[in-house]
């Protein structure tokens, strides 16, 4: 079956986000525009993933837990994991990882933790926004230790994608999966470039707010009925391309 996606999201807590990415707000705005499946990537964190979860519990939608991780390189990469207490192992290993830079919101915006009704409960004081001390191998051994999975993000900007950082995929590392932006550049981008054509593509929201969330336009094909659907599915999907 096929299963409507976006699986670029972020919440208020992430210092870039607006402050109406509220775990409610996102929540239902997938709802309306119809999507089966999202994955909510806060950069460095998972601390607003539980809410989110429970605020999706009854509707017709999945979450996959997620966190957006910005390597020694200076490079996104996507981590999602099956559940949430892995997302937040992951968290715990790369927070011990990042530069102990506190950040200043009249820069870079607060960095809100909430919870289910959307109350704030607290400010992340850590910088989000820093590189973790991890190589990008590392970050992707870290994820599918966890029984995760991950994939480079946006992979067609000018900064914090592996293409611009690098010049190409690390050699060695084994990864079906890349994302693209969700856009005509960012699929113009993907059709020119070689390194891509034996790649399965992902299209990119990276939502840091509600009217940029996918329309439910781009979808994956999953050999699941939707009353089964979970987070290991989408996991499994993505692993088993990074086999192929």
């Amino acid at each position: 079956m096929k299963y409507r996606y976006d699986f670029h999201i972020h919440s208020a807590l992430s210092p870039c986000a607006e402050e109406e990415m509220t775990p409610n707000n996102i929540v239902n705005m997938a709802v309306l525009a119809g999507l089966d499946l999202i994955a909510v990537t806060d950069h460095n964190s998972a601390g607003n993933l539980a809410a989110i979860e429970k605020c999706a519990q009854g509707k017709p939608l999945v979450l996959i837990p997620g966190i957006e991780v910005e390597s020694a390189e200076e490079v996104h990469i996507s981590c999602l994991f099956a559940d949430v207490e892995a997302a937040g192992e992951m968290e715990r290993l790369v927070k011990k990882k990042l530069l102990p830079v506190p950040n200043q919101e009249d820069i870079f915006g607060p960095q809100y933790l909430m919870d289910w009704q959307d109350h704030i409960v607290g400010k992340e004081k850590q910088l989000l926004l820093v590189s973790a001390d991890l190589t990008v191998e590392e970050v992707f051994a870290a994820a599918r230790g966890l029984s995760g999975c991950a994939y480079f993000s946006h992979v067609d900007r000018n900064a914090y994608s592996v293409l611009s950082v690098l010049g190409t995929f690390p050699a060695g590392l084994r990864t079906g999966v890349a994302e693209v932006t969700d856009s005509e550049e960012g699929r113009a981008f993907a059709a020119e470039r070689k390194e891509l054509k034996d790649k399965t593509l992902l299209y990119g929201t990276d939502s840091h707010r509600l009217a940029c969330m996918s329309r439910g336009k781009n979808a994956i094909e999953l050999p699941v009925s939707k009353d089964k659907l979970t987070a290991r599915d989408v996991i499994n999907w993505i692993n088993e391309k990074d086999l192929r």
